[in-house]
């Protein structure tokens, strides 16, 4: 039986490639390498979620400043929520490349700037919020 009868009969089921020219040798290296960005990936979700957490645990000093430290977390919770969702995403879209044995590139154009503009947005907030706090305490003290 040649090799396009026996993609026509599979077409793909039970992790076959769907094609003659897609008959190769699998190399571990690159599910090993989706995995290794997966967790860099999480690491930064992780770091992200715990700032907020920190700030939510720590940052309620006063009853005044309880809203602009809300935002703040707020901000960095939901930052930490989409670098998530991302990593998830990419993760099982490359690992059903690497699976089928698709050619081509394994990565996203897209994705990481549109992390880095949340991001840069997130952090904007934290700032915005951390200056009009100080600026608040400064103005009733004083100086």
């Amino acid at each position: 039986m040649s090799s396009a009868a026996v993609a026509e009969v599979c077409e793909g089921c039970c992790g076959m490639p769907e094609g003659p020219n897609k008959v190769g040798k699998f190399e571990p290296k690159l599910a090993l390498a989706n995995e290794r960005v997966f967790l860099n990936w999480l690491g930064m979700t992780v770091t992200l979620g715990s700032i907020a957490s920190a700030l939510t645990a720590f940052g309620k000093a006063s009853v005044e400043d309880k809203g602009a430290v809300q935002i703040m977390s707020s901000a960095l919770a939901i930052t930490a929520a989409c670098f998530a969702i991302y990593a998830v995403n990419t993760f099982f879209w490359r690992r059903r490349r690497i699976r089928r044995r698709d050619e081509g590139n394994f990565d996203d154009p897209v994705g990481p700037y549109a992390l880095s503009a949340i991001l840069l947005i997130a952090l904007t907030a934290v700032f915005a919020t951390g200056a009009a706090k100080l600026s608040k305490n400064q103005a009733f003290s004083g100086l």
